[in-house]
């Protein structure tokens, strides 16, 4: 059973009732062919966009038929060959299609009004903002997005590994019925992920309550003992407004030692960068060599990646610059890892790797860390 908005039911706690799965597909420019705009600022343009809708009702999950328009490029309008290789597309079928606003519009119009974005990992949201911009467009989505890659990874797998579209559908054993590397098709395949995901979540839910209704311990095979804890699955830990970029940055005071710097500033309240209100640990700062690492989270804002980089003044006064940025789900996987270097060899990280140098010295390669970490006082 889902649960609708605002209701606690067994199942998933649902943000909204429909789900946009999309996928872009773009061209990217040639190196050697002049363009009238600057790849930095337009690195890939949209030719095709695919969609469906996943909608969580009382009476189940369903999807819609796919979404699909072609669009006719105005900067790279010659099928760059390696783009060619992977979506199997060819220069003549680049002349045809609508106008990027047109497909635009016809895509938000097909979309409605209150939904989740989807997508299978985050890259499609940079192009897609970046095609915004350059058709003088808004660039303010105004949705939450949902990484289907992350969700499947956390839910299917219980683990960080970024899988594929195809490896997923082979995974929970969705029929495949046509190609991939088409945007509506694509988009299906996600959507049926998604659906899978969903009926699994509810289905472990009803059996988790129905043994604990009975007097017995919840099994926990088949899916991650996260969420096997609790009837009520809450999608929002998953999601993040891809509209905030934001990310705060102070500088500490003056401590004798690197030990003394981080023991102080592990200590002190951790405030989202986007709304300054107290946040959540997730993973607790750790330090490796002369940097600290942690997660938290906001109840607004989702998931925060801090970090502290320890360094001295010419007076040799310790003092660290502590960043907080808002981060995509995915993300959190570099923190993670991280920690797992850090549960393995402690402080001290993994070992450097031995550097032989023309002069025939070998010593450790410390990447001018050094260098980098000290600076001039202001």
């Amino acid at each position: 059973m889902s649960a609708t908005k605002g209701e606690e039911l067994r199942g998933i706690l649902h943000p909204s009732d429909t789900y946009i799965i999309l996928d872009l597909e773009w061209n990217q420019p040639i190196p050697w062919i002049k363009s009238k705009v600057d790849p930095k600022e337009l690195p890939g343009e949209i030719i095709e966009i695919g969609a469906v809708k996943l909608t969580a009702g009382a009476t189940g999950i369903s999807l819609s038929r796919p979404f699909h328009v072609l669009i006719r490029p105005v900067c790279y309008t010659i099928m760059n060959k390696n783009v060619s290789r992977v979506i199997n597309k060819i220069s003549s079928d680049l002349r045809h299609g609508l106008s990027f606003t047109d497909a635009y519009d016809s895509f938000i119009q097909w979309c409605g009004q209150d939904f989740v974005i989807c997508g299978w990992g985050n890259s499609d949201l940079s192009i897609l903002k970046t095609n915004l911009r350059f058709h003088d467009r808004s660039a303010i989505l105004g949705k939450p997005f949902l990484d289907v890659q992350t969700l499947f990874s956390k839910v299917a797998e219980e683990g960080n590994d970024k899988r594929s579209v195809e490896y997923a559908v082979d995974f929970l054993r969705i029929p495949k019925q046509d190609d991939f590397h088409e945007a509506h098709r694509d988009a299906d395949y996600t959507g049926r992920i998604l659906k899978a995901i969903f009926e699994i979540i509810e289905k472990d839910g009803e059996r988790t309550a129905g043994r604990r209704n009975s007097g017995m311990e919840p099994e926990t095979a088949g899916i991650s003992p996260k969420t096997k804890r609790c009837d009520i699955f809450r999608l929002e830990q998953y999601l993040f407004d891809p509209d905030l970029n934001v990310q705060s940055e102070r500088r500490t005071d003056y401590f004798p030692s690197w030990e003394e710097c981080c023991r102080r500033t592990f200590t002190e309240e951790a405030l989202c960068p986007a709304c300054g209100s107290p946040m959540k640990e997730e993973l607790g700062w750790f330090r490796i060599r002369k940097s600290a690492f942690s997660l938290f989270r906001c109840d607004r804002h989702n998931l925060t990646a801090g970090r502290i980089r320890l360094k001295k003044n010419p007076e040799k006064k310790i003092y660290g610059t502590v960043t907080f940025k808002l981060i995509q789900p995915g993300e959190a996987v570099l923190t993670e890892d991280r920690y797992a270097e850090y549960s393995e060899f402690g402080a001290e990280g993994k070992p450097r790797a031995v550097v032989n140098h023309a002069d025939g010295k070998a010593q450790e390669d410390e990447i001018g860390e050094e260098k980098c970490e000290t600076i001039h006082s202001d």
